[in-house]
């Protein structure tokens, strides 16, 4: 069964409310398509120019369509960070680089937490505060330098879609006891944050997920391309349908790169994380796994007549008795999911 997820449910009346603002509903998806298409267009000619939140048409693409696709990509990562506990004696968080909040939102729909967010412009805080009644900040910071910190053993630092532009994170984030970073499901972003994370852990950092080991990560020491990545089917209402019809992207499925650090070790699992789609080969059927530092594949021999196709991002179980062929490991029975 596939991992589905949508926006949280208080979004609507926020985002109805929101749009009435600017004269608009969710049913008029040719003009809120146009201002996604806008939005997409200024992304992809001016990839370094600052977001125009002062513009209209960027906060309507915002509310309407960045801000439920990232959103749902963030629920399925906090459905994964609470199988693993990793919230536990967790009170505060910061999130850098917030734009409309998006990271925070989601966070808060779960968790009380006390939030410090960091966003250069001013337009994201007055929309959120104005039309997201349900979310209370203690704190904007308009600076990126370092903010105050309160209880960084307590602290949360999140960097949601805020990295693409920086070698590293802050020297104050590493003060902090957890990091939640996501990045855009790309190569270049996907493998910077590979490295990433070999840094992490040689500061002191423990890996909670996607990773089950704190090893070597093979698909940065055995691969040039391989890039690890998550994906999440979005289950979209209709109006968001109804837009998206108007727009040559599509948003079936929602991908993202992340990383779950803490400086407190995880409780040891044994098990594997699936990071690879099916793929149909001949005389046989692999998904790529990751449990340690040797890049590994399982493998349904089409002769063994057993079919099995695993999500994206779920952890399972291997059998210990599993007959391993160079990289394969060849499947006797199905793969049991945890």
């Amino acid at each position: 069964m596939q991992r589905q997820f949508t926006y949280p449910p208080s979004f609507e009346d926020s985002l109805t409310k929101a749009l009435a603002s600017y004269q608009l509903t969710l049913k008029e998806s040719k003009t809120l398509a146009k201002c996604v298409q806008a939005l997409s267009d200024f992304f992809i000619h001016k990839p370094d120019d600052a977001t125009p939140w002062h513009e209209t048409w960027a906060q309507v693409a915002y509310l309407c369509y960045y801000l439920p696709l990232n959103a749902t990509r963030l629920r399925g990562i906090i459905e994964e960070a609470e199988k693993r506990n990793f919230f536990s004696g967790i009170e505060r968080v910061i999130d850098f680089g917030a734009g409309l909040a998006t990271a925070s939102l989601a966070l808060s729909e779960k968790r009380s937490f006390k939030f410090q967010l960091i966003e250069r412009a001013a337009e994201p805080q007055k929309i959120i505060e104005k039309f997201f009644p349900q979310f209370q900040a203690e704190e904007w910071q308009r600076t990126f330098s370092a903010p105050r910190l309160k209880d960084p053993q307590k602290t949360l630092a999140v960097f949601s879609y805020s990295l693409t532009e920086l070698s590293d994170i802050p020297d104050w984030a590493y003060q902090c006891e957890a990091l939640m970073l996501v990045e855009p499901s790309t190569q270049q972003d996907g493998r910077k944050l590979l490295q990433l994370r070999q840094k992490l852990l040689d500061n002191g950092y423990h890996a909670w997920a996607p990773c089950t080991h704190e090893g070597l990560c093979p698909l940065l020491t055995q691969s040039k391309t391989d890039w690890c990545h998550d994906r999440v089917h979005f289950a979209a209402p209709e109006w968001f349908n109804k837009m998206e019809e108007q727009l040559p992207m599509k948003n079936r499925t929602l991908t993202m790169s992340y990383l779950l650090m803490r400086k407190t070790p995880a409780q040891k699992i044994n098990a594997a994380r699936v990071v690879g789609d099916q793929l149909q080969e001949k005389g046989k059927d692999r998904q790529m796994i990751c449990r340690g530092s040797e890049r590994e594949f399982l493998a349904w021999m089409h002769k063994s007549k057993i079919e099995q196709e695993i999500p994206r991002g779920v952890l399972v179980e291997i059998p210990e008795d599993i007959q391993k062929v160079s990289n394969e490991l060849r499947v006797q029975k199905e793969i049991q999911t945890l």
